[in-house]
């Protein structure tokens, strides 16, 4: 009995330590750029076009593909293109865009402008799927005043958030394989990725990911059988 709880109560600990996830993070207003300190690729959209886009759109680090609607990349103004230049991509309302990594990436940044809360992403994993709305960051209390308003040199839209969002995956089981981005006119322009793991930057939005139920029910067996073998070893002394 007290090996089989020791083993239990060693797998229940190894499940805690080992479970992780996506940190998400914000810069402080005006910022429309990746901030990590690691070698890094980025894709401003400048020299897409629309047609390439629908057709399949393979870049430094994956292949951007729209696989439903009629999402295209744009020119610049109030409402997209970061430092009111270039050009950005569109999601319209019931569009998606897939973007699939050549190799696994440890982060991933992007320029979130006139923000929505009806964008949404579909984060796939090494390990999970994972979903995120952007009306996270609406609920967080991490927006500031200057967040509100296109900082760009395209002044205007008082009323949206503008800002640049981190995903910082916390291990390398964490490391994203591929992006969904969907939702209601999801505005978006310098997509950042590391291949390696970054060092934190910005504002978290939510705590650390906390342990799914059936890692607390192990954890929680694996204490129970411990304390009664312990009892039973103290009755037999």
């Amino acid at each position: 009995m007290k090996s089989i709880s020791h083993a239990l109560f060693i797998t229940a600990c190894i499940s805690f330590s080992s479970h992780a996830g996506i940190i998400y993070t914000i810069e402080a207003p005006g910022i429309q750029t990746s901030q990590i300190s690691g070698p890094s690729y980025t894709e401003n959209f400048d020299n897409l076009t629309s047609s390439q886009l629908s057709n399949g759109y393979q870049n430094a680090f994956g292949e951007y593909s729209v696989d439903k609607g009629q999402a295209k990349v744009a020119d610049f103004g109030v409402y997209g293109g970061a430092h009111g230049e270039g050009k950005y991509l569109f999601i319209p309302n019931k569009s998606a865009v897939q973007l699939i990594f050549d190799q696994p990436v440890g982060y991933f940044g992007f320029w979130w402008s006139a923000g929505d809360n009806g964008n949404q992403l579909s984060i796939t994993t090494q390990s999970e799927q994972l979903s995120f709305k952007t009306n996270q960051i609406l609920d967080a209390a991490v927006l500031e005043p200057g967040h509100y308003g296109s900082p760009t040199s395209v002044k205007g839209n008082k009323r949206e958030p503008y800002g640049y969002v981190n995903l910082f995956a916390e291990s390398n089981a964490d490391k994203i394989t591929a992006i969904r981005f969907f939702g209601r006119n999801f505005e978006t322009d310098n997509h950042t990725v590391s291949i390696q793991r970054e060092a934190l930057t910005g504002r978290s939005l939510a705590p650390v990911t906390v342990p799914e139920p059936k890692t607390w029910w192990l954890i929680s067996l694996g204490l129970v059988l411990l304390l009664l073998s312990q009892r039973r070893s103290k009755r037999t002394v």
